[in-house]
């Protein structure tokens, strides 16, 4: 015997389709970013070994949208505020050659995201611009979303870039052009805000 097809009232319908855009509504998530949620670091190779910085203050914004998968950063780092190893370190990293926090005293990114899953792991890109030194550039990140559930509990986003498209100086060879970056975001595992 063939199932007869279910035949919803017009009345049910129309409740469905007005339930949609909340439904919708509470999959988004919006994060503040704060140095309590969110870690930047900051990689460089030099002749005299690994340059490791944290920058202590950051501010900005996540926005994830489920039903899209999709994210949106903006984040802003004080550059005045990188914290290295060592002074040495520290001194070389806001100097004039690198970051030269005096005459720019923030570092910049805006980037959108959408996930794919690979062998079995969702994974995605971070699209952007990057503004360092007063330039900004496109900067892409190989980003990696951890879930609860539905709900994102931790974007990480790792790059790569050359310092001298924004200015930087190798310090007579030195430092390698080649610098990487790494942001880590963490979310309540249950969202306090709904978009």
């Amino acid at each position: 015997m063939i199932p007869r097809p279910v035949r919803l009232p017009a009345m049910a319908v129309l409740g469905m389709a007005l339930l949609a855009p909340h439904s919708a509504r509470a999959e988004s998530q919006h994060l503040t970013l704060t140095p309590a949620n969110t870690t930047v670091l900051l990689h460089a190779d030099s002749v005299v070994g690994a340059m490791e910085g944290q920058f202590a203050k950051v501010s900005g914004t996540l926005d994830y949208d489920l039903s899209r998968q999709t994210c949106h950063v903006d984040l802003t780092m004080d550059a005045t505020s990188v914290h290295m190893d060592t002074i040495v370190e520290r001194k070389a990293a806001k100097s004039g050659n690198m970051l030269d926090s005096d005459r720019f005293p923030t570092t910049h990114y805006v980037g959108d995201c959408s996930p794919r899953v690979v062998k079995g792991q969702v994974l995605s890109r971070m699209v952007g611009r990057l503004t360092m030194r007063g330039q900004t550039h496109p900067m892409t990140f190989d980003t990696q979303m951890v879930f609860t559930g539905n709900t994102l509990t931790m974007l990480d986003s790792t790059g790569t870039f050359d310092g001298r498209q924004w200015g930087m100086s190798t310090m007579l060879h030195t430092v390698k052009p080649r610098m990487r970056t790494e942001t880590r975001i963490t979310l309540p595992a249950t969202p306090a805000a709904h978009g």
